[in-house]
């Protein structure tokens, strides 16, 4: 079997991801905090848990206006993150196939990543909505949240302060379900550090 690698990961992409990834973790377990404050006491109190998550909720937005502005400008988006009729048709079942047993067979995957074509089908739809969908929703229920007297307008429109708390907090707990999710999936690589490799290196192996 040969070997070789692919840079499929840019440093823009790399700092991008690890400062994400930390964000979400940070928003998940204050935000767990802020709910169940006489249950589960991460932070020394109340209060350093609201800042660490408004913090970590600006921290994130801005993150996401440089990873869009990354991928509009560099013309990638579009390629790499929307799905086509045949990735949900043809390659969404064989992806999700190797994933659930495929895999503990020692079959090969079905997707071998490029710089322009680094997710598989089930990774690009997941991200597609994820992306472009649920962190555009649990930003402005956020920010919606953080003022609430200034957006109290908006929200009202939406059904009022609750309605957007509880879309907030429904999103939270599928994100820190993707989470788990992620990780895991992280490891199936042809190596258990493969793809975490990948993501701080900048180079995925490549096995034929």
């Amino acid at each position: 079997m040969s070997e070789h690698k692919i840079y499929l990961h840019p440093v823009p992409v790399r700092i991008w991801h690890w400062i994400h990834a930390l964000g979400i973790v940070l928003l998940v377990l204050t935000g767990i905090q802020l709910h169940f404050p006489g249950v589960i006491k991460l932070f020394c109190c109340f209060k350093t848990a609201v800042a660490v998550h408004n913090f970590c909720g600006f921290m994130v937005l801005a993150d996401y206006i440089l990873w869009l502005a990354f991928y509009v400008f560099t013309g990638k988006l579009i390629k790499i993150y929307v799905p086509t009729k045949k990735d949900i048709t043809e390659g969404l079942p064989q992806q999700a196939a190797f994933y659930l047993y495929k895999y503990f067979k020692g079959e090969p995957p079905p997707f071998e990543p490029t710089p322009d074509a680094k997710f598989n089908s089930l990774q690009k739809i997941a991200y597609f909505f994820i992306m472009l969908v649920l962190v555009p929703i649990q930003i402005a229920t956020g920010v919606m949240l953080y003022d609430i007297k200034q957006f109290k307008p908006i929200m009202d429109a939406f059904g009022g302060v609750q309605v957007i708390d509880a879309i907030h907090l429904i999103l939270a707990y599928c994100f820190a379900a993707f989470l788990m999710v992620h990780v895991y999936l992280c490891t199936l690589g042809h190596t258990f550090w493969a793809h975490f490799k990948a993501m701080i290196l900048g180079y995925e192996e490549a096995h034929h």
